[in-house]
């Protein structure tokens, strides 16, 4: 009984085999053709119909990419709105077992039980795409699926620098260099990883950083999602409501430019070149919140402005991502972008200036980062709990933690001006 079973599944995936490769299913690249066909990427015009030509095919070890000529007509934004079905299409395919599935299984009265089983696991693997676009549309499909939950470790920390782990794409570790990018939006729906990576991001800093790095901390929230930082002594400003937004930004607004111009006056160009090692980060968690308020817009847009210069970067959340709650002047200066999954193509090109969130995957720390291309990643989970076994170090006693104590606390030596070799 053990031979005729074996004997079946191994005739049974020679006919499939055969019959994939005369019908031309069994070929990805066939496959992709069909799918750009059965979706209506194609152009007709008249007799004529205008294909997406594959320029090249290319094997890796993490998979293969392939590479398309987009016919006039189409944009990169109608590919990425078909990518679930060129997803769903790849992975639909005829399960095969063959001799080097079998070979480690033992010829015991388990054995169909145990085959069954390899059968199940195969069926469950699927290939996951990512689509990017720069003159020449590439179509990745990796033999792996990004891993739904990455730990938080302090490996990750890069201790001395100011790059902080956005996450991990299918290849490698991406981190977001704030010395290089200055500011960053993050938007997503709730529940999906927003408030995690940015939580993230304050105890990365803080770890890496300690004595160099600086907070004013708005949740427009009410406070749940930092409540937990605001007796750090990295803490400058903490707020919750749009009063204290204000209040904050003023503050911020009067600090960068004092610091600005000291800078200026010194004949540097920006806090890199003159050697200062203090950068504060404004972070503004639902800033929808403020962004009908035109004294607190007006004085942020300043910020993001001339921080980039002094050391003052900004990190704009929100959960509503519409033109209203990111408006163009703050777009206009932050180009860096993370976007977590969202729940249409419009919200998705107001972060990313292109569709692709709404596409994402439901899974919590999946996101999309953006620089001058974009990457499909999975942040990295840090735990309430764990933020305050590693924050507890650096807690202080605030006296009823309001806002004017921080200021007196800790703004007294906001930016330090050392002797460098550049003075």
């Amino acid at each position: 009984m053990i031979f005729e079973a074996l004997t079946t599944l191994l005739m049974g995936g020679i006919g499939i085999k055969a019959y994939l490769s005369k019908s031309g299913v069994g070929n990805e690249s066939d496959k992709i053709q069909k799918i750009f066909t059965v979706t209506g990427l194609n152009i007709k015009d008249g007799k004529q119909t205008y294909t997406t030509q594959l320029i090249r095919k290319r094997d890796y070890d993490w998979g293969t990419e392939y590479r398309y000529r987009i016919p006039l007509g189409r944009s990169f934004d109608d590919y990425i709105a078909k990518q679930e079905a060129i997803e769903a299409g790849i992975n639909n395919r005829t399960i095969k077992i063959d001799l080097k599935d079998l070979q480690n299984i033992k010829l015991d009265r388990d054995i169909l039980s145990n085959i069954k089983s390899i059968y199940t696991k195969k069926l469950s693997h699927r290939k996951e795409v990512e689509l990017s676009y720069d003159g020449i549309l590439k179509i990745r499909v990796y033999k792996e699926p990004l891993p739904k939950k990455i730990l938080w470790k302090e490996d990750f920390l890069r201790k001395g620098s100011w790059s902080v782990l956005i996450g991990m794409n299918y290849t490698e570790k991406i981190y977001h260099d704030f010395d290089e990018r200055k500011h960053l939006i993050v938007a997503g729906a709730t529940g999906f990883g927003k408030s995690v990576i940015i939580k993230g991001i304050i105890t990365s800093l803080t770890l890496s950083k300690a004595n160099d790095v600086s907070f004013s901390l708005i949740d427009l929230k009410g406070g749940p999602a930092f409540a937990r930082f605001k007796n750090l002594k990295q803490v400058v400003n903490f707020g919750v409501n749009n009063d204290d937004a204000l209040d904050i930004l003023k503050d911020v607004q009067r600090t960068m430019s004092e610091d600005y111009q000291k800078i200026v006056d010194d004949g540097f160009e920006d806090v890199v070149e003159a050697g200062i090692k203090r950068r504060h980060f404004l972070v503004i968690d639902e800033a929808a919140d403020i962004a009908d308020d035109n004294k607190c817009m007006t004085i942020l847009t300043d910020i993001v402005r001339k921080g980039r210069g002094a050391g003052y970067y900004v990190i704009y959340a929100t959960q509503y991502p519409s033109a209203q709650a990111i408006p163009m002047q703050i777009k206009r200066n932050i180009p860096a972008r993370l976007c977590f999954v969202l729940d249409s193509a419009t919200a998705s090109n107001t972060v990313l200036d292109g569709a692709g969130a709404e596409s994402l995957p439901e899974i919590p720390g999946r996101g999309i980062y953006k620089q001058v291309k974009q990457t499909i990643i999975q942040t990295p989970y840090l735990s309430n709990e764990r933020i305050k076994e590693l924050i507890e170090p650096y807690i202080i006693d605030k006296g009823g933690n309001k806002i004017e104590t921080a200021k007196q606390e800790t703004r007294s030596d906001t930016l330090i001006f050392e002797e460098t070799g550049l003075s």
